[in-house]
């Protein structure tokens, strides 16, 4: 009973996290998935973090109605990356973290980006997503550096 709780935490924690993204309360769509999908890698198993990485991007793929795929690939690309840092020789200090938190969110909308470009019609110009991209990855670095604490073992 407590994996089924467990898990109906995550999945509305998740839907949370991409109902806030998709509300655009700020004029800006807050990308808050990519920490979550931090934590998940650095936290959790890594056969269990890809599944649930899988899950939400196919989600958010789904909800933007284009093509299936690039959110798919850059959360997957979220979690080996994550799984490198949290098992190399780096301790996960929250200033790591919120570079880290920066990087990632950088590199998730290259990622998206990108994939759209070059296999369905290009979602906007570049000068307008770097400048979205960077206030997406300062948010998420703030969140990344409070948030994201020390292993808890």
């Amino acid at each position: 009973m407590k994996g089924l709780k467990e898990n109906l935490l995550w999945i509305s924690i998740a839907v949370l996290a991409v109902v806030l993204d998709e509300t655009n309360f700020t004029g800006y769509r807050v990308n808050v998935i990519v920490v979550l999908v931090y934590y998940i890698g650095i936290r959790w198993d890594t056969r269990k973090a890809i599944l649930w990485a899988f899950l939400i991007g196919f989600l958010l793929d789904s909800i933007a109605l284009k093509m299936l795929g690039p959110n798919i690939l850059s959360k997957g690309t979220i979690i080996f990356m994550a799984y490198f840092f949290q098992t190399g020789i780096f301790n996960l200090t929250p200033l790591l973290n919120a570079i880290l938190c920066f990087s990632f969110t950088a590199i998730d909308n290259f990622i998206v980006y990108f994939s759209l470009t070059l296999f369905d019609t290009r979602p906007t110009e570049i000068l307008h997503a770097a400048t979205i991209t960077l206030c997406q990855a300062i948010i998420n670095a703030v969140i990344g550096y409070f948030i994201i604490r020390e292993r808890d073992e």
